[in-house]
């Protein structure tokens, strides 16, 4: 878990990413931050998560690079087998999005039960402009969170 750092202080645990400056997430992230919400499900200790990150960016979205175009239809699978382990959590998640909530990290926001931004946060549903559906259940989080006119102008 050397991308994430997790801290509990009371009764309130942290799950922080550290992929300064911008925060891409792979699978090896993402696994990470679910196996953290996994643990915390089960500790007494922690009855909520804050979920943020270091650097200018909350998530800018995925890393690509490196990524085996062949093997593309499985590894989106395994990307949503990450965020369908994160929407079970049973305890409350907020996350702290500050810069950028891009595409995927935009998603990786709406995964928590509550955001909280600051007037420098800037969130981008860009997956139909790059070709892709919408991750992480974007399109049923998104409409809930904004309103149905408003997510469907963020996902076109």
């Amino acid at each position: 878990m050397s991308d994430i750092a997790v801290t509990t202080e009371d009764y309130v645990s942290t799950i922080e990413m550290r992929r300064p400056p911008h925060n891409f997430f792979d699978l090896a992230m993402l696994r990470d931050i679910a196996d953290a919400l996994d643990a915390l499900d089960g500790d007494p200790a922690c009855r909520a998560v804050v979920l943020a990150a270091e650097g200018k960016s909350f998530c800018a979205g995925a890393d690509l690079a490196g990524r085996d175009d062949s093997d593309a239809r499985t590894g989106a699978s395994k990307v949503y087998e990450q965020g369908i382990r994160m929407f079970r959590f049973s305890k409350p998640i907020i996350a702290a999005v500050h810069g950028a909530a891009i595409g995927g990290g935009l998603g990786l926001a709406m995964t928590a039960d509550f955001r909280v931004s600051c007037p420098e946060a800037r969130l981008s549903a860009n997956f139909p402009r790059l070709g892709f559906h919408p991750g992480f259940g974007l399109s049923v989080t998104l409409p809930r969170a904004v309103g149905r006119k408003a997510a469907a102008m963020m996902l076109s």
